[in-house]
């Protein structure tokens, strides 16, 4: 394509503003007011608020004429323990730990039926070749191993490559060597029952273990903890296995399965030649519910309604005005509206409309995500805009279509892969990011409709409809550009040594870790992996899901060969990839 010439701006219109107490604001006021609404609980994922949420997003499109539909995608909202029984026995003693007290299944527990397998305490579970090992000299397998959730904020482990600090990896670690299974010790008591993000099952039981369940038929372990603590070394090996310490367990979950929205409308573009391009405007129309998961209301905040008022109420009642706006205005290629279920769980209803589009993936040009949008500083307003795909030129240009008095800033730090325009970028389609930023409701009980910006949402809409019109109406759509798609995620212990170049599925998927495609000149290309395959072997290692590939990732360096095997419909592949470091 050659340059973008932004149409707006070559007439030198920018955004105009209604005016306060308009009919837009008044819109956007009872939108958000019904889906941030005590009666819908939450939206959560799963749950009837997220299906009434769809249903009035869908009855505001047919309502407008616009053809639309609900597409759904299975989701596990629940874990239930439909059997379960621990025993401990130390020497002639045996104690029950009463379940949701002393001892609970984490969500992506497996199974287990079994008698008497002997303790053995392995610190954090860390294991760093060359480094710092709990396993040194420690036999895992067919012991059910304990460990601490929390890693200690010291010097020590302040460096620990990102997959250390996981959790799940340190459980995937001890899974690996065979443990019968895994006891986590907490803080505090042990965690309630929930679904867990990451893989649906692991092969072996986990379980959160509250601080005082075992007393002490394991030694004084917080003193042992405390002492790595101060030492930031392992738990010497003089502590012995004590096989007169036992656990007898019996568990058995089921797992619940729903059906979640996305809901996709239609603008028909008027253009005979670009009505079959489209420009997708999206929002993520799910939030917490009852803050099961992802709360950061503490103990007190959980089982409350989490209203998401801001996240996401704000930017699915911003795309439904904005597809009143656009369908009068009639541009010249298509709109694609979409309101995304699964945000808050992982991106998998944007990462599913990917692999199942509605529409031709290959037709989609350009998408804006409006994901918390609904609290402008009226005094400073400040919009944060992100180009995740898109050419940096595109960005500077669609900044100055803003209002006069509007502030744009393209930093947007830590989020700006973090909502569901990411999945279209995984893709390689351009996008733009709109966000006003977090603020102390963020995922609390307190994220509540009367403290939305209304008249910032009214100045964002009418921004935010001058720059779908001028994607819509260009010539040229600017390009997906790798460069700005890369997201450096967090993390302590610095970015991954190796650079492989997948574009990954985050939806589960029960063969193997699904790609969305590859990035050019990588060496997931080299050994020629396409969008569609699912890796399920790296260097030696099985590979089940993307925490499974990262970690095989992980635990090589720049130079180092590896053995890939992949599934291409039913065919396995192979190939063997000559690892490079990251640029």
């Amino acid at each position: 394509m050659g340059p973008w010439i932004p149409a707006f701006l070559a007439a030198a219109l920018v955004a105009q503003v209604p005016p306060s107490g308009s009919a837009v604001e008044g819109r956007l006021r009872r939108d958000v007011a019904f889906l941030a609404s005590q009666g819908l609980q939450g939206r959560g994922n799963g749950y009837p608020g997220l299906d009434q949420a769809a249903e009035h997003v869908l009855q505001t499109w047919k309502e407008l004429g616009l053809k639309a539909q609900i597409q759904r995608f299975p989701f596990v909202a629940k874990v239930v323990r439909e059997a379960q029984g621990a025993l401990l026995t130390h020497g002639e003693e045996a104690r029950p730990l009463v379940w949701g007290r002393d001892i609970e299944a984490i969500g992506y527990s497996g199974d287990a039926d079994f008698r008497m397998k002997p303790l053995a305490f392995a610190g954090y579970g860390v294991q760093i070749p060359g480094g710092y090992d709990d396993l040194a000299g420690l036999e895992v397998k067919d012991h059910v191993v304990v460990i601490a959730r929390t890693l200690p904020d010291t010097e020590a482990f302040a460096h620990l490559p990102r997959g250390e600090r996981s959790l799940l990896a340190r459980v995937k670690r001890l899974q690996a060597g065979r443990a019968a299974a895994v006891l986590v010790l907490e803080d505090g008591p042990a965690r309630p029952l929930q679904r867990e993000e990451g893989p649906m099952k692991l092969d072996i039981p986990v379980l959160s273990l509250s601080t005082g369940a075992l007393g002490d038929a394991c030694g004084d372990l917080q003193a042992r903890l405390q002492a790595i603590r101060d030492t930031g070394k392992p738990a010497s090996q003089d502590f012995i296995y004590a096989p007169w310490t036992t656990l007898t367990l019996k568990l058995r979950l089921r797992r619940e399965e729903a059906q979640v929205p996305n809901v996709v409308a239609l603008i028909p573009g008027r253009d005979p030649r670009l009505r079959k391009e489209y420009i997708v405007i999206g929002a993520h129309l799910d939030h917490l519910g009852l803050g099961e998961r992802h709360s950061l209301g503490g103990a007190d905040g959980r089982g409350q309604v989490h209203p998401g008022a801001d996240d996401n109420a704000s930017g699915a009642a911003l795309v439904l005005e904005l597809g009143r706006e656009l369908k009068q205005a009639r541009p010249r290629r298509s709109i694609l509206l979409m309101h995304f279920g699964g945000e808050e769980e992982g991106l998998l209803g944007s990462s599913h409309w990917i692999q199942h589009p509605t529409h031709p993936l290959e037709s989609v040009k350009f998408m804006l995500n409006f994901d918390m949008v609904g609290r402008l500083d009226p005094a400073a307003p400040k919009l944060l805009m992100g180009g995740l795909g898109a050419p940096k030129a595109a960005l500077e240009a669609a900044k100055k279509l803003a209002p006069e008095g509007f502030s744009i800033s393209g930093d947007v730090g830590a989020a700006v892969g973090g909502s569901d325009h990411m999945a279209f970028s995984q893709a390689k389609i351009p996008t733009f990011f709109f966000f006003t930023g977090v603020h102390g409701e963020y995922h609390r009980p307190t994220d509540t409709a009367d403290r939305i910006n209304v008249a910032g949402m009214a100045a964002l809409a009418a921004y935010g409809r001058t720059v779908a019109l001028d994607l819509a109406d260009a010539d040229t759509v600017p390009a997906f550009d790798p460069d700005t798609a890369k997201v450096v995620l967090p993390g302590a212990g610095g970015p991954m040594r190796v650079a492989f170049g997948t574009l990954p599925d985050y939806a589960d998927n029960p063969r193997g870790f699904r790609i969305n495609g590859v990035s050019r000149g990588s060496t997931a290309e080299a050994i020629g992996l396409q969008a569609g395959d699912i890796i399920i072997g790296f260097g030696g290692r099985p590979v089940k899901n993307i925490y499974d590939f990262m970690d095989a990732l992980d635990a090589h360096k720049p130079g180092d060969k590896a053995v890939v095997r992949w599934l291409r419909g039913d065919q396995t592949m192979q190939a063997e990839a000559t690892l490079k470091g990251r640029s």
